[in-house]
């Protein structure tokens, strides 16, 4: 009995040293296994049925991990990463000739193009269904726009905050490798085609 409050412990400390979610909800599994097994010795009810109630949720949240994950793993495209992030966006209608972000602004989220059409007024530039814009100033340091956008045309937007990114990210840090991958090709592209004067594409 004591090995396993040993297990049981050191299970516990465990999870307060994991940064990813996938590791936690393993080790959290494990530990709530430990647990059940050690309530049961100690017949300590009260923590059974906590342990009984707590692996299942803890199950499900570790499967959704995993499907999440593979949605995500390998994503470079814009096409992939705009629909890994749909799932976690809520809508906003923009008017036409409105300004959704101006350069030098705190970023507090990026945008998917639903429906309608931006204009990047740095890269001179119409970004259509499928586009995100906004990523730059959620993945720097600064948290700064680095352009101006507004609306070509009547406008429906995905918005992912800044803190649902975050969230996403540490589920699985592939999506902001991808979106990392996904910027250097959009600007390796544009300094290629020369429309690109101070190497900013993206808000």
């Amino acid at each position: 009995m004591n090995a396993l409050a040993y297990v049981v412990s050191l299970l516990v400390l465990g999870t307060f040293g994991m940064r990813t979610m996938m590791p936690l909800r393993i080790a959290a599994l494990a530990s709530n296994v430990s647990l059940i097994a050690y309530s049961l010795v100690s017949h300590l009810y009260l923590v059974l049925l906590l342990q009984v109630i707590l692996l299942p949720i803890n199950l499900w949240r570790l499967i959704e991990i995993i499907q999440l994950a593979r949605r995500l793993r390998g994503a470079v495209s814009e096409d992939s990463v705009f629909k890994a992030l749909l799932p976690f966006a809520g809508v906003r209608w923009v008017k036409s000739g409105e300004v959704i972000m101006r350069k030098g602004e705190s970023s507090d989220a990026m945008y998917l193009v639903l429906e309608g059409q931006l204009w990047v007024e740095e890269a001179a530039a119409a970004v259509g269904p499928g586009s995100i814009v906004g990523e730059i100033g959620v993945l720097s340091s600064s948290h700064r726009r680095t352009a101006t956008v507004s609306a070509k045309s009547e406008c429906k937007l995905g918005v992912v905050s800044s803190v649902d990114f975050q969230q996403v990210y540490y589920t699985d840090p592939a999506l902001g490798l991808s979106l990392v991958r996904l910027i250097i090709d959009r600007l390796t592209r544009d300094v290629e085609a020369g429309h690109l004067p101070e190497m900013e594409v993206s808000a």
